[in-house]
């Protein structure tokens, strides 16, 4: 089932989209011209494109696969609620999808965009342009839109030591960091391929490549195309992320492992459809070590572990 009502931000009223999209049900106040006025959180159109959402076809979708197995049971058998102020992201990022397609489509490119790859288990490409270095095969491309945290992730930056600030900075007062009239240190970042963690984006990317392939579209080439939604800010800076776009080259894998991957995940999830028998927690990548369970699963209200997680009551390895 979809997400059927709308928490007012900063409140606990719950409010079904239908009628919230009709009319404010609680509007809040804002001072406009010294005067204070009732106003809803946001435009209708925002809450309208917000309240879009992929409705269960009975073929999950590669990017549901992807996800744990428990999360996607829950979301398509139960009637949620979301916040419509934490959807900014992916509303940023199905319009950052929608304007790089619209661009292609103007300039009349060689290329097919948004396509959509129908079968057992579904998918949407982003992007397949033949590949200039060699004609007889393709480039496969994928926009994401995505925080610093998530491109440190899948780029392996870590720091590897610190140096002087360049500004010339100088502590000002003694401590740990270092003695009064020293130059402040600021950390260097190298890529370590060794901690680069693209395992969702790899699945990804490489399930779209077989099922093109088999379409006599063979792929020489496999990219993520990302854009920092944080760039700029001091949390993008700490962790070594100092640029807007990311081009991120995505490994072939064995199509027998890709292949085997979805069909298993596929399984488990129809089958548990169809039983109505929960499905095991989910595992560690795909809750991101807790972190999704303490706030960033829509279903985790209905989840007895991630419950657990979320309230502090058990650690994430327990």
């Amino acid at each position: 089932m979809p997400y059927v009502e709308f928490c007012c931000p900063g409140t606990e009223y719950r409010v079904p989209i239908e009628l919230c999209l009709k009319e404010c049900q609680h509007p809040r106040e804002i001072i406009i011209d010294g005067k204070v006025e009732l106003i809803a959180c946001l435009s209708t159109p925002t809450l309208a494109k917000i309240a879009e959402q992929r409705i269960w076809t009975g073929k999950p979708s590669t990017t549901q696969l992807i996800s744990g197995t428990r999360e996607e049971f829950l979301k398509i058998i139960k009637e949620y609620v979301v916040n419509p102020h934490e959807r900014a992201f992916a509303l940023a990022g199905t319009m950052h999808h929608a304007r790089l397609e619209a661009v292609a489509n103007k300039l009349n490119l060689n290329e097919l965009s948004e396509e959509f790859l129908d079968g057992e288990v579904t998918g949407v490409l982003d992007r397949l342009v033949p590949d200039r270095s060699n004609p007889d095969f393709y480039e496969l491309w994928d926009y994401k839109n995505i925080g610093s945290f998530k491109v440190a992730k899948a780029m392996g930056i870590v720091s590897i030591g610190t140096k002087d600030d360049p500004s010339g900075a100088v502590y000002k007062s003694s401590g740990k960091w270092g003695k009064a009239g020293t130059p402040k240190q600021v950390k260097v970042f190298g890529q370590d391929p060794a901690q680069a963690e693209m395992d969702d984006y790899t699945l990804q990317l490489n399930h779209y490549r077989t099922k093109i392939e088999a379409l006599s579209f063979p792929v020489s080439k496999m990219i993520i195309q990302a854009t920092v939604r944080d760039y700029g800010l001091a949390t993008a800076t700490s962790r070594g992320v100092t640029s807007q776009f990311y081009l991120m080259p995505v490994k072939r894998m064995d199509d027998s492992e890709v292949l085997d991957y979805f069909q298993n995940k596929s399984y488990a999830l129809l089958s548990a459809l169809e039983s109505g028998s929960m499905p095991a927690p989910c595992s560690e990548r795909e809750r991101w070590d807790g972190r999704k369970c303490q706030g960033y699963c829509d279903v985790v209200s209905f989840c007895p572990e991630g419950l657990a997680i979320k309230n502090g009551e058990v650690s994430n390895d327990d």
